[in-house]
């Protein structure tokens, strides 16, 4: 957070001032500190544009991802995402945010002027699945249930685990041949 103050005092003379980044990070599952960013952003008069790839559909209690996790829903000036991951749309994304910003985009993203739409299927489908976030939380809850059973069985078979970030876990393996020997342990045990 030191090194992004240092930047943002940096920048203090340019007209904007955006700080971009993921909610969660797809490598280790580190959920961005948003808290900590928007207090940032507020202090030093910055946007806030978050990618929700990874922590869409599937952090925070109802999978509204981070901004939900840390109560920032509307205050956030963009948010990106991918239909492809938590939602099952193989293809397509979405942009939403502040509406100056999100028309603007539509207007100049060179993207969104000369590239093919998704089909219409993949859009329904893509608000389907924002619909039934809203309306029920039994995936949500099942999505938490076998990620705390998950981390207590691996902690229980001593495996190195990361600690926990909501619904990423990250598994440690000391040699090169334990992942392949754990992946045939889970199909044996219809874990996969």
């Amino acid at each position: 957070m030191q090194d992004l103050e240092t930047q943002l005092q940096a920048a203090q003379a340019q007209r904007f001032r955006l700080i971009v980044t993921d909610g969660v990070f797809s490598m280790d599952g580190n959920v961005a500190p948003m808290d900590e960013i928007y207090a940032l952003a507020q202090k030093y008069d910055a946007m806030v544009m978050i990618d929700e790839s990874h922590s869409a559909g599937v952090v925070g209690h109802t999978g509204g991802g981070v901004t939900e996790l840390f109560d920032l829903r509307g205050d956030i000036e963009l948010i990106t995402g991918t239909l492809g991951k938590a939602f099952g749309g193989a293809i397509g994304g979405f942009t939403t945010g502040k509406k100056e910003i999100v028309e603007m985009l539509r207007q100049r993203s060179r993207p969104y002027l000369f590239s093919n739409s998704i089909p219409p299927m993949v859009a329904a489908a893509g608000v389907k699945a924002f619909e039934m976030l809203s309306q029920d939380n039994t995936l949500q809850d099942k999505l938490h249930e076998n990620t705390a059973y998950f981390v207590k069985k691996m902690q229980d078979a001593a495996s190195i685990l990361s600690p926990p970030h909501r619904q990423f876990v990250r598994s440690c393996f000391m040699t090169p041949t334990s992942p392949s020997k754990w992946q045939m342990h889970c199909l044996k045990k219809a874990f996969m």
